[in-house]
């Protein structure tokens, strides 16, 4: 049972890597329901903050396969409460030979969406397998509300890889931001052009539609010329923009007719020294090429690689050092694209 239980957390772990930050200021969780004779029923990560959390994304999807008659369509999957009071009014029993995984302890408190730890004990599945315990004085309870229903709890499986999980939102919670620096190369160094394939740019857009600043180098924005929207986001980050901060020595006004600036929605200013940057405050997103990278190194909370595989290597690769150690986290794999999460 234990090979099991890690293929299956390990499977939760990867689905919510796919998600990463993208349910900032909450942290990234994923959820898989196992039927009693280990069907995979549901695999889901919560997918963006005020939105259903994964056991209950999970559970509903596990319910459309269980029962003979689906949720209703009146109800708005992405609708918190009403997906949770369903679940618990109209179980009946389904989920009783069912094994749920959770990379993180059911929260056990009424915040902007209701415990997951008691829509569990309600709806009375026959295991829950967590991976990291809950930290947070407000939101822990979950194992104790489990237990006390008489449901059997396994902790600590890939306890490691779960807790990883939850750097960004960890450092978000103590510190007040997070700052992670996300660049695009091909394997001999080099990141001129276009690199990213369709998914993880896709996964860049959405990730503007989260964040509160995008920083980006001047150099970069006089080369390239960018838009920087989120135009292949999903519609679920389309509701939003992040705004655009740059930072350049150069204190040569920046051509206004550059696409970046009539972007309507968002702010866009011009940063000539560090301490002007909002690296202090929210979720900022880094997107830039190495001297930006060694500027602002001592700043980093997280260097998120994307590699493209398929490209051609330039005739002339790359040499270069980053002076700070990083730890590698996470390698996920989108087509043709590498993505290497370090801390």
């Amino acid at each position: 049972m234990l090979e099991i239980n890690q293929l299956c957390m390990r499977a939760c772990v990867a689905r919510a890597w796919g998600v990463q930050t993208l349910a900032l200021p909450n942290p990234s969780v994923a959820c898989m329901v196992l039927s009693g004779s280990h069907e995979v029923l549901a695999l889901q990560a919560h997918q963006k903050a005020n939105t259903p959390h994964a056991e209950v994304l999970a559970l509903a999807q596990a319910f459309n396969t269980l029962s003979p008659t689906p949720m209703p369509t009146s109800i708005d999957p992405l609708d918190c409460e009403a997906t949770y009071h369903f679940l618990a009014q109209n179980h009946s029993g389904l989920f009783k030979d069912c094994t749920l995984f959770v990379t993180l302890e059911p929260c056990g408190h009424f915040g902007k969406t209701p415990p997951c730890a008691e829509l569990l004990a309600t709806i009375q599945p026959k295991c829950v397998v967590i991976g990291a315990l809950e930290e947070s004085q407000k939101a822990r309870g979950g194992v104790v509300c489990l237990e006390g229903a008489g449901i059997e709890v396994i902790q600590g499986v890939l306890k490691a890889e779960c807790e990883n999980l939850l750097i960004p939102f960890k450092c978000l919670q103590s510190k007040g931001f997070f700052n992670l620096f996300k660049i695009a190369m091909r394997l001999d160094g080099s990141y001129g052009g276009k690199i990213s394939g369709t998914q993880s740019q896709t996964f860049t857009h959405n990730q503007r539609g989260v964040a509160n600043t995008l920083i980006i180098s001047g150099q970069s924005v006089r080369t390239d010329r960018p838009l920087l929207d989120h135009r292949l986001a999903d519609p679920l980050y389309q509701n939003r923009l992040c705004d655009v901060a740059i930072l350049t020595r150069d204190l040569a006004p920046l051509d206004q007719s550059i696409p970046l600036f009539g972007v309507s929605g968002r702010c866009a200013w011009v940063c000539h020294h560090l301490e002007d940057l909002p690296l202090d405050r929210g979720f900022n997103l880094i997107e830039g090429g190495l001297g930006l990278l060694e500027v602002l190194h001592d700043q980093i909370d997280m260097l998120l690689i994307h590699t493209n595989t398929a490209l051609s290597p330039t005739n002339t690769p790359i040499q270069h050092t980053i002076n700070k150690n990083f730890t590698p986290r996470f390698t996920q794999i989108w087509d043709h694209d590498v993505l290497l999460w370090l801390s």
